[in-house]
């Protein structure tokens, strides 16, 4: 039972590392984001730190310019309240951008 039970919390928390992506993902867009390239269109930049267990975001509302600190940045445990923290900030984030 002990290691169902952590399979399936491995799964939720896979789940919820993809659903940040997918937000930052249509944030930013596949395509390259820089503000010298596409003016101010919203830069989104995602980090994985496998030694670390931990995800790195910053969001960039008027694009990226290496001398402008991100409008949005954290850098989180994976776990579940974190997560979720994530994803919530992500979600308002990408309906204020209309993105």
């Amino acid at each position: 039972m002990k290691k169902r039970l952590k399979r399936k919390i491995e799964k939720r928390r896979r789940a919820e590392v993809h659903r940040v992506l997918d937000l930052v993902l249509d944030i930013n867009g596949l395509g390259k984001r820089w503000e010298g390239l596409t003016g101010n269109l919203p830069t989104a930049f995602f980090d994985f730190s496998g030694h670390t267990a931990c995800l790195y975001v910053r969001v960039f509302e008027n694009g990226w310019n290496g001398n402008v600190r991100p409008d949005y940045s954290t850098d989180i445990p994976i776990d579940q309240k974190h997560l979720l923290q994530m994803i919530n900030d992500l979600e308002v984030m990408k309906r204020v951008l209309s993105v």
